[in-house]
């Protein structure tokens, strides 16, 4: 009775999240995008059943592969309060190109939740992330909201998902405005019980630029 509790607890959110992105989305002015490529590493650090540390290096690339646009660094932790949800915390160190003003170190906090569980050979997950940036003298407040779903069979080492995130301004009438969304299939390829590798296409709409990311992250269990 519990666990059904959980999963429609799932359910409901899920379907309050959709609701989000059902609402008019602006026009975006770019529709063929620009190229970039991102590669991260992800460390996870399983310490009990409650808590779990997270680690992560990422750099961005802008023109292609002929500029580096970003490299950051995001430590945090994970903390179960359900079977089937978790409580997040993280900090994030960015160097960042913020173009005619060159390169600055940026700061980011953010912290959340996920609630995610099996449908059968499905795996889906709810995320709400409250995010904070400090950088270049200037900040920004955003909600991250984004749903998933992962197909993984016990066995099978090919787990293909697709996920939508969606960014919103936190504070005064832009709540709602969706400055940006991101559209994100991919694939899982597992190497060994520890390691896997993460490969997948982005299609960023931002209200200046519209990106198509080509990412691939290894994630690796301790």
């Amino acid at each position: 009775m519990k666990r059904q509790k959980l999963h429609g607890f799932l359910v409901i959110g899920i379907a309050w999240a959709c609701v989000g992105w059902l609402l008019p989305v602006r026009t975006y002015a770019v529709s063929h995008g620009e190229f970039a490529a991102w590669m991260g590493v992800r460390v996870d650090w399983q310490m009990n059943r409650y808590w779990k540390f997270r680690g992560t290096f990422q750099a961005r690339t802008q023109q292609g592969l002929k500029e580096m646009e970003r490299e950051r660094v995001n430590v945090g932790v994970n903390y179960r309060v359900l079977p089937l949800m978790q409580l997040k915390g993280y900090y994030e160190l960015q160097y960042r190109d913020r173009g005619k003003a060159g390169w600055k170190i940026g700061h980011r906090y953010q912290a959340g939740f996920v609630v995610s569980g099996p449908v059968g050979d499905f795996k889906l997950g709810w995320r709400e992330l409250f995010q904070h940036t400090f950088i270049g003298g200037g900040k920004e407040a955003q909600l991250r909201s984004r749903l998933q779903a992962e197909y993984a069979p016990q066995e099978c080492i090919l787990h293909p998902y697709f996920s939508v995130e969606s960014f919103q301004p936190v504070g005064g009438g832009a709540f709602f405005s969706l400055p940006r969304v991101r559209y994100r299939p991919g694939v899982r390829l597992g190497l060994s019980r520890k390691t896997a590798l993460d490969v997948y296409y982005c299609r960023q709409y931002d209200v200046k630029r519209c990106l198509n990311v080509m990412g691939i992250n290894l994630e690796i269990k301790l």
